[in-house]
């Protein structure tokens, strides 16, 4: 497996949400060095989390980190077709959420 460092260390990547308690809210990420910085999308405040995006194929990947509210965020992606599947969860709750991804700035 190859980590972000290859293609996508230091690029940020839109999320937005299609469903779930997410729904219709985008967020920015950018994964690098074993963290990811990360915020609303409209908003210049950003929180920075350990975290690992892993390429898994062609534009494939899935990242994973923990905020620091207790809820794991991971996430598998395609970025070829802008696909996105996310796994919240904080020890008693969980959720699935769909919704799509592209590379901005």
């Amino acid at each position: 497996m190859n980590k972000t460092g290859e293609l996508l260390d230091g690029a940020t990547l839109r999320f937005h949400f299609e469903d779930g308690p997410m729904k219709g809210k985008d967020y920015d990420h950018t994964f690098h060095d074993g963290k990811v910085d990360w915020g609303a999308a409209d908003s210049d405040k950003r929180t920075t989390s350990n975290g690992e995006l892993v390429r898994i194929g062609d534009s494939c990947y899935v990242g994973s980190y923990l905020g620091p509210n207790g809820y794991t965020l991971t996430t598998a992606m395609n970025l070829a077709s802008g696909q996105l599947v996310a796994f919240a969860s904080n020890g008693k709750d969980w959720v699935q959420q769909s919704g799509t991804v592209k590379r901005v700035g």
